[in-house]
């Protein structure tokens, strides 16, 4: 299976992101390390297709943001790692997205002057490469930045409950949409037959653990479009299929209120 959707995701979650951004507020000691960084990662990865190579698995920046991404798996919306709604999506959930884009985008950008552009086909076979080649170093971002988008989606959504949302359907379609796009690249990711037994189990740890939190901003079309994904995942995989009625049982049980239909 190709791993565009990888790519695809990620455009997804930074134009939710753009949507979602305001003022930063202070984070705790945890959220203060993890932010760092992926800050000290993305000064060495660039721009998504700024560069033509990325950094290895050993490089020491690497390393430590994987570690506290992993960390955050776990701690993120908890007291160790409060979630703020709006104000904490944009410097707990970026830093993550943008790594990602990074990786799957590394040599897509401009060519020198006077080069052609690259296709668009050319492109996406470019990102396939870049998904295989980096997966042990996109997985964690990948993940991380999905369970970010997850958790805060309830309490963006209880923000929202008391906001006048005249004039910001596009806003909130981006954070319905970006939030689609991740989990749906997740159920793809699930199924796809080119990644690792644990990788594996991690992805559908994250789809069991984050699906309800995710359905808050599904309308009830998109809800239906993801519970037959799972179903189509179901088929392809047995580890999906062991805990695909659990997901879709939680989709469809989570709460509609702005996100879902505004």
């Amino acid at each position: 299976m190709k791993r565009v959707f990888f790519a695809g995701a990620a455009v997804a979650a930074a134009s939710m992101l753009a949507a979602c951004s305001g003022q930063q507020a202070a984070g705790d000691a945890q959220s203060a390390k993890l932010v760092a960084a992926a800050d000290a990662l993305q000064k060495k990865v660039g721009e998504p297709g700024e560069k033509a190579q990325m950094p290895p698995a050993d490089d020491p920046d690497v390393k430590a943001f994987d570690a506290e991404a992993q960390k955050a798996l776990v701690a993120l919306g908890t007291p160790a790692m409060p979630v703020m709604g709006m104000d904490s999506f944009d410097r707990l959930c970026g830093g993550a997205t943008n790594v990602m884009a990074a990786y799957v985008s590394a040599g897509t950008g401009a060519a020198g002057k006077g080069a052609p552009a690259m296709s668009e086909q050319a492109k996406a076979a470019k990102m396939n490469e870049n998904a295989t080649r980096y997966m042990g170093q996109i997985l964690t971002p990948l993940l991380y930045a999905a369970h970010c988008t997850a958790v805060h989606m309830p309490v963006i959504d209880k923000e929202l409950a008391t906001t006048d949302l005249s004039g910001k359907a596009d806003a909130v379609g981006r954070v319905r949409n970006g939030a689609y796009g991740q989990a749906s690249g997740l159920v793809q990711m699930a199924a796809s037959g080119d990644i690792q037994p644990g990788q594996r189990k991690q992805v559908i740890d994250v789809l069991v653990r984050d699906a309800g939190a995710f359905a808050i901003a599904f309308t009830p079309a998109q809800r239906r479009e993801i519970a037959a994904s799972v179903d189509q995942a179901a088929q392809a995989s047995p580890d999906v299929k062991a805990q695909a009625e659990r997901i879709k049982a939680d989709i469809a049980r989570a709460p509609c209120g702005k996100l879902c239909s505004a």
